[in-house]
């Protein structure tokens, strides 16, 4: 899907704006409350909040075509639990992870039904092939350089072979220098089928319903990986 250039200008001046939103939590970012969402005002926000959940709901409807059990599901970066419900409903049981200890406890008391708890996408505290669906969203990205292969290889080991990734990152400045202290980390495509090469790519995607409003721009390209082959 091509992305206009205003698209491009209004994600360059988002990631500005958010730099005063950033707690860095040793190697890892997290943010303070306004920060975990790009969205300047209420219709923005529940604009943004609507095509995000209908593109997500989209996504884990293919684990039916793809005999994908709606067994135990793992949400990695989960902050105050937005997205969380919303993936609850197709599994027996929703798994979300966080480091920021404030945004699970705000989690905890609205999304009761959730398991929330405390840990980083390096260090998943889970057996094995544990989960039929590992999602991301917009948290992959902020995982430094040095971390991010650790945190491709958790996902592979906790996910089962007959699983749906579901990714949300940072893609369209991949070609663009990195300056130092940066928080984003857009990486392209291709970085992430290679770092899981028994599954097929089903959806490479942006959310064009967002990046067609003005000021506004997709959180990242949605991936979804098929089950391993």
């Amino acid at each position: 899907m091509a992305v206009s250039r205003g698209s491009l200008l209004n994600r360059a001046v988002r990631r500005v704006l958010r730099q005063g939103d950033v707690i860095r939590q040793a190697e890892f970012v997290t943010f303070k409350p306004k920060g975990f969402v790009a969205a300047e005002n209420p219709p923005e926000l529940l604009g943004r909040h609507y095509y995000e959940v209908m593109h997500l709901r989209r996504s884990l409807g293919l684990m039916t075509e793809l005999n994908v059990k709606p067994g135990r599901s793992l949400e990695i970066g989960c902050g105050f639990g937005r997205l969380s419900p919303y993936i609850a409903e197709h599994f027996e049981q929703h798994t979300a992870v966080d480091i920021n200890n404030w945004a699970l406890s705000q989690a905890s008391q609205f999304y009761p039904h959730v398991a929330f708890s405390s840990a980083s996408a390096t260090e998943l505290p889970f057996p094995e092939h544990s989960f039929d669906a590992v999602i991301t969203w917009t948290v992959l990205q902020h995982v430094p350089n040095s971390l991010i292969d650790k945190a491709l290889k958790e996902i592979k080991r906790v996910a089962k072979s007959n699983s749906l990734l579901i990714l949300c990152e940072a893609t369209l400045n991949a070609a663009t220098p990195q300056e130092d202290g940066q928080h984003t980390h857009d990486r392209f495509p291709e970085f992430y089928a290679k770092a899981f090469p028994s599954r097929s790519l089903l959806v490479s995607e942006f959310i064009g319903e967002i990046d067609r409003i003005p000021s506004m721009a997709s959180p990242g390209r949605i991936m979804v990986f098929g089950p391993a082959s």
